[in-house]
């Protein structure tokens, strides 16, 4: 249930998101995770996850006439994604902890992260948080499609694809539609 987090971005690339492993080739793996987010070793990695985990709260108002907006829910539209779930999304704290999931991944992969270090944050650190700031999938992905397209502005095609594939695939055996997002909480409530 733990590689829910990370299993939209995991599956554009590789489609082994219900495993820890990954089957990318590692060099290529290791030229991404330098040249996109300056990771090179254990260091780089723990201090760029735990950024991403820590600035998780930064809010969004979406305006419906804004170009990037219109793109995106034509792209929901055609993938079959509520509409109404990206109007009402008011953060995109879910593309930082589908962000920080995937780099945790990826950094195990390239051997720069070890298995009880990965582990840590697919358990312990990035469910709780995911799970106070979201109800459910269609919220995180919504969240996860919002910060990917109108915050930073890139397309929305292959996200939008994943996310409506982990929402709304009933033939596809998706971790999202296995397991209730607020079963991924390791922390008692109260």
């Amino acid at each position: 249930k733990y590689m829910a987090l990370g299993a939209a971005f995991i599956s554009i690339n590789d489609c082994t998101e219900n495993v820890l492993a990954l089957r990318l080739d590692q060099e290529k793996i290791t030229g991404m995770l330098e040249t996109t987010w300056k990771i090179t070793d254990r260091e780089s990695a723990i201090n760029t996850i735990d950024q991403l985990i820590e600035n998780c709260s930064r809010p969004i108002t979406l305006d419906a006439e804004n170009g990037a907006v219109k793109k995106l829910l034509g792209q929901c539209e055609h993938y079959y994604i509520k509409q109404d779930a990206i109007l009402s999304c008011t953060n995109s704290a879910g593309l930082n902890l589908e962000t920080a999931a995937f780099l945790a991944r990826n950094c195990f992969h390239a051997g720069y992260l070890s298995d009880e270090q990965t582990w840590e944050y697919l358990i312990k650190k990035i469910p709780p948080v995911a799970v106070s700031l979201f109800d459910n999938w269609t919220e995180y992905g919504a969240s996860v499609l919002v910060g990917h397209t109108v915050v930073h502005g890139r397309e929305p095609k292959s996200i939008a694809y994943a996310i409506s594939r982990l929402l709304n695939n009933s033939r596809f055996n998706s971790i999202w539609r296995k397991c209730p997002l607020n079963k991924l909480s390791t922390v008692n409530p109260g």
